[in-house]
């Protein structure tokens, strides 16, 4: 694949395709030419728009790993994040799996702010990336859970629908 600019929407594509199987089985998959298909990743003032917004689509509803790069990379455009959500089995997370999370939150926080820390008045760089680990963890327990509740209620809304009914 082309050499492209990390965190460019290109990079998110070539993630993408390296999720749904390669260059090739995506372009299989697709329907489309390994050239096309190699063709659309690059930034192109002839060609702008790259792969196809529509093409993209396809990918994710043939191989659901490969939408994962593409909402990560609009997630961060728009000041966010997007973790997947794992709904499978038990009810993916429970209330207690949140608490153990939130209480290692806790028990980071306090080391940070302790006198053993580097900087006990605020997090040193290692701190905050330990923490933010931990954060991590405990969004994901409380998103599984939640995600695990609307399917259990038969809701398969997006969170503003689900609000305004």
């Amino acid at each position: 694949m082309r050499n492209v600019r990390p965190a460019s929407i290109q990079s998110a594509v070539q993630s993408s395709m390296r999720a749904g199987g390669g260059l090739e089985a995506v372009a299989n998959d697709l329907g489309v030419g390994v050239s096309t298909l190699s063709h659309g990743t690059e930034l192109s003032e002839q060609r702008p728009g790259g792969l196809g917004v529509n093409y993209l689509d396809r990918l994710g509803r043939i191989s659901p790993k490969a939408a994962v790069p593409i909402a990560q990379h609009f997630a961060a455009l728009g000041g966010g994040v997007f973790h997947p959500l794992e709904v499978e089995g038990r009810l993916a997370s429970d209330i207690h799996q949140i608490t153990r999370d939130f209480s290692d939150v806790l028990q980071r926080h306090g080391e940070a702010h302790s006198p053993s820390s580097e900087n006990p008045n605020d997090y040193t760089p290692k701190e905050a990336m330990a923490q933010v680990v931990e954060l991590d963890q405990m969004v994901c327990a409380a998103m599984n859970f939640r995600a695990a509740l609307l399917q259990k209620a038969g809701v398969s809304m997006v969170p503003s629908q689900a609000r305004a009914q």
